[in-house]
């Protein structure tokens, strides 16, 4: 995917959101839940993300910017129309990703309010309004101006710090473990859903494409498959991150 590299004022925003967060919520860390969510979305994503997860029985969380729907981000082929109806009919999540796919900080108040807009009604001809509850920052690029609109409209915001969710939480901005093809990345995953399969608490997992040559940005088959099937073989809850916020309360 087409990525952003964050000014020093993106930098500066990221840590404010960080160490100001808004209203704290708590998480037991009694049990483990993982949430595998997809941002874009690549049409791999539906195509062989959302069949993993499914072969599981598990459900996934689809952050869609609608531009991208039934298009092309550069050369990869993005998730069509089709795809969003069929991943809400299968009981997956059609979450919030912006319309434009721009960072939050290129926007007005006004104007991310009429994206966020555009982009909610973009999904809310594939599904239940239920499906447009939660929201992933576009880049992991904060913004601590935009944070009180993000808690208005949304139930949860994710971000990309790395982390699990447990004890004291911001549930707008969210930790969450990128899967890319990276053999650190595909380590690091590794170690984190041990963790919390270990110790408890609400992991989630990210990435784009899902494919047997994935994109930088994506993930190998394969190990996508390894982690998903690790997690439900190790006891954890694989939710959507909305069925997640209801079973913690947030």
């Amino acid at each position: 995917m087409t990525q952003k590299i964050g000014t020093f004022a993106d930098r500066i925003n990221n840590r404010l959101v960080r160490y100001f967060p808004g209203p704290a919520a708590r998480i037991a860390a009694s049990e483990p839940i993982v949430s595998f969510t997809f941002d874009d979305v690549p049409a791999s994503a539906w195509t062989k993300g959302a069949r993993i997860l499914e072969n599981e029985g598990a459900r996934g969380t689809f952050y869609i910017a609608g531009v991208f729907i039934d298009g092309h981000d550069e050369q990869q082929e993005m998730i069509s129309s089709k795809g969003c109806f069929e991943l809400g009919a299968a009981g997956h999540e059609l979450a919030c990703h912006t319309y434009s796919h721009r960072k939050l900080s290129s926007f007005s108040r006004r104007g991310l309010e009429d994206d966020l807009d555009r982009n909610d009604s973009a999904l809310g001809s594939f599904g239940e309004k239920r499906h447009r509850r939660n929201f992933s920052i576009p880049f992991g690029m904060a913004s601590p101006v935009m944070q009180p609109l993000l808690r208005r409209r949304f139930r949860t915001a994710r971000g990309i710090m790395p982390g699990i969710n447990r004890g004291s939480i911001d549930p707008h901005h969210l930790a969450a473990v990128e899967l890319r093809s990276d053999q650190n990345y595909l380590d690091a995953a590794d170690r984190w859903l041990e963790d919390v399969l270990q110790n408890g608490g609400w992991l989630i997992i990210f990435t784009h494409d899902v494919a047997a040559a994935p994109s930088f940005y994506g993930c190998p088959e394969d190990r996508f498959q390894r982690l998903v099937r690790r997690a439900t073989s190790g006891g954890a809850k694989v939710m959507t991150v909305d069925a997640a916020a209801t079973a913690l309360g947030l």
